[in-house]
């Protein structure tokens, strides 16, 4: 009998030795993430930005494992400033539920993690996560319902358009059938923000793809910045592009054609001005 008793015990011994933690400083800094939101910190950009190059840091050198370990991750991403981190967020938060089917907060945050990477590169969202605040009211922002069904936001145990639509008709106090009415229009957000005069259509950072080395530049090892004046149309296109501060060698011609080919949402309705550098930098 002893003999079989240690073949019983030997194999449940080794499953408790193999289990794998959660990674401590991964819950620690999704932890103090949460934290800020709800106690509102003064600091909290200067601490999203410290969180994100940690988690960048323990991603990279494979630290993930658990299923919470890729969901808190996920979470600091998901404070990030940039697409690529919203991104990276949303790619987290699947591997999370990949891991552990049940993880229903990770699954929640594939939803929240998507909408905001497709705003922040200018487009609609399409589970109707992300809202604004407007004055004393809350607003949804930019939507196409016509990419996901009711049943896909079910199964990730966000809010379907109905009950969205009941929410901003508590809120609101009104009887709309359409939950687009509640997206907030130009006017209102002229009122609300008047220094918002317009938005540039896509990232800068796609803009900036665009750019074309000049080879006079490249062959004398020229960078910097060139700062571009120009107007922002009514219709969202650029005119009276000029160079106010220009380093040459086909960089300020180019500088110019880069600012023409972007295209602006101008809040205003009328000719506004702006003023863009825009770097050259020469990747080794």
């Amino acid at each position: 009998m002893k003999s079989i008793k240690a073949t019983i015990v030997l194999p449940l011994l080794l499953f408790i030795a193999c289990a794998v933690q959660d990674n401590a400083r991964l819950v620690e800094l999704a932890k103090n993430d949460q934290s800020d939101r709800k106690e509102y910190n003064a600091e909290i950009e200067k601490n999203d930005a410290e969180r994100l190059r940690e988690v960048t840091k323990i991603i990279q050198n494979g630290k993930l494992r658990t299923s919470n370990d890729f969901f808190n991750a996920a979470i600091v991403l998901q404070h990030g400033s940039q697409p690529s981190d919203y991104k990276k967020a949303n790619e987290l938060a699947r591997k999370a539920v990949e891991i552990d089917a049940n993880n229903r907060v990770a699954q929640i945050l594939i939803a929240q993690s998507m909408d905001r990477y497709l705003l922040s590169i200018n487009k609609p969202q399409i589970y109707g996560t992300q809202r604004k605040e407007i004055g004393e009211l809350e607003y949804l922002r930019d939507i196409d319902t016509t990419q996901i069904s009711d049943e896909e936001r079910k199964k990730l145990g966000v809010q379907t358009l109905k009950e969205n639509l009941d929410y901003f008709n508590l809120m609101h106090h009104k009887q709309e059938s359409n939950i687009l009415n509640y997206i907030p229009s130009d006017s209102l957000i002229r009122v609300y923000f008047p220094e918002k005069r317009a938005d540039l259509i896509g990232t800068f950072e796609e803009l900036l793809s665009k750019i074309e080395y000049p080879k006079a530049a490249l062959e004398n090892n020229i960078s910097g910045k060139v700062l571009v004046q120009y107007t922002i149309t009514a219709e969202g296109n650029t005119k009276n592009i000029m160079v106010i501060e220009g380093i040459g060698y086909g960089c300020d011609e180019e500088a110019k054609r880069i600012i023409q080919e972007a295209k602006f949402k101008n809040f205003l309705n009328q000719d506004t001005e702006r003023r863009t550098r825009i770097p050259f930098e020469i990747q080794n």
